[in-house]
């Protein structure tokens, strides 16, 4: 009885102090970093530290939070969403839909693919398992980037004499590219390191977890966008023309590149340090 009840305030003490967190992000200019009508939020990093401390329930509950304080922002309360202000001016019901599905949804399946991957891990071989899916995240970052070029090349080349809008794209882009070829390199030089060697301690999962809660965010977000709102002069605007694969990249390309990173790098760092500090996990069988 007396190991539950530690257990159980374990689990709702980091669940209270990453709302808190999530708080502090949503109402003050630490977590968000405007740039347009959207903008890069470190509050997907409390979702993906969720999903992996407290699992699929505790990733849906900080996802649910990090939704409605998203939705808050349509009403100016906190950080103010250009976006979602005209959104809710629109029809209120959608935005709240549009702002708060995705980010429950988000923190649901990162949850449940995270504890799918305790389970490869503990199971098949570390190091296969980082080169499988650091490949796979590294090539995803580094195409992603080559796309952005594409797009920031395309904007410089229309842009009037004198301005380069297109640059921050360029910029960013070359980071992506950079940072997914450092993560290729890591899981190659990882798995074919000499075995005499210490193991590394750093656990994968939980920089995938990182990942995954970014990359899902952006998707959920900008398809829910689409799917709801795509019909109004607003979203068609935006849109101009392009397909939904284009509009993404061209509307959130350096957003989206910028979040993965920190997410990926600060989730799993965060992740690690909590493992090793024998905070996690929560529940002692999965030691």
């Amino acid at each position: 009885m007396k190991k539950a009840n530690r257990m159980n305030m374990k689990y709702f003490t980091i669940l209270a102090l990453l709302t808190a967190i999530l708080m502090v992000f949503s109402f003050t200019p630490l977590g968000t970093i405007p740039i347009g009508p959207l903008s890069i939020t470190l509050n997907i990093i409390p979702v993906a530290i969720a999903a992996i401390a407290l699992g699929p329930i505790g990733g849906l509950i900080i996802g649910s939070i990090f939704g409605l304080l998203s939705f808050l922002q349509c009403l100016s309360i906190g950080i103010p969403s250009g976006m979602g202000i005209v959104l809710f001016g629109i029809n209120p019901f959608l935005a709240f839909v549009q702002r708060f599905v995705p980010r429950a949804l988000d923190g649901l399946l990162v949850g449940l693919v995270y504890n799918a991957l305790r389970d490869l891990f503990k199971k098949y071989s570390a190091k296969n398992l980082t080169l499988v899916f650091g490949s796979i995240i590294g090539i995803i970052l580094a195409a992603a980037g080559a796309v952005v070029i594409s797009t920031g090349a395309e904007k410089n080349r229309l842009a009037e004499a004198g301005q380069s809008p297109g640059t921050a794209f360029i910029i960013f882009g070359i980071i992506a590219i950079a940072v997914g070829l450092a993560i290729i390199a890591l899981a190659l030089v990882n798995k074919f390191r000499s075995p005499a060697k210490k193991e590394s301690k750093l656990m994968p999962e939980c920089f995938i977890a990182g990942f995954l809660s970014a990359f899902l965010n952006t998707a959920f977000f900008m398809t829910a966008l689409v799917v709801l709102f795509g019909h109004t002069e607003y979203v068609q605007k935006l849109m101009d023309g392009r397909n939904f694969l284009m509009f993404i990249i061209a509307f959130v390309g350096v957003n989206a590149l910028v979040e993965m990173v920190v997410s990926t790098i600060i989730s799993g760092l965060v992740g690690t340090a909590l493992y090793g500090a024998r905070v996690l996990p929560v529940n002692k069988k999965e030691n």
